[in-house]
């Protein structure tokens, strides 16, 4: 398994992208790149998810622990057909978003 990004809150290998401090207290939830259906760039304001820390707000988004998300404009949605949402801050957001547009499109 070759790593081709990762930082404190995802890791996008060749055939998966794990969420670290998705569940709780501290699980990691990997999601293989062909169960992703759609990636968005989505923005967040102050009741769209900037403030959320982790978990789900009354947006259907679930978000990951990150305490720096205040700082963030941006997450990454991504659509596996369920009704609730996985919502990603990773450091690099243009990196993250670029692979797994990417890779989910080969899936």
């Amino acid at each position: 398994m070759t790593v081709l990004y990762e930082d404190k809150h995802v890791v996008c290998d060749d055939d998966a992208l794990t969420i670290k401090r998705y569940y709780f207290p501290l699980g990691s939830k990997r999601i293989p790149y062909d169960e992703i259906r759609r990636v968005d760039d989505t923005s967040m304001g102050w009741l769209t998810g900037k403030l959320r820390l982790w978990g789900m707000g009354p947006a259907p988004y679930w978000f990951h622990l990150d305490m720096e998300r205040p700082g963030k404009d941006r997450c990454i949605v991504l659509d596996r057909g369920g009704v609730v949402k996985v919502a990603l801050t990773p450091d690099d957001h243009e990196a993250v978003l670029s692979l797994l547009r990417e890779r989910a499109r080969r899936s």
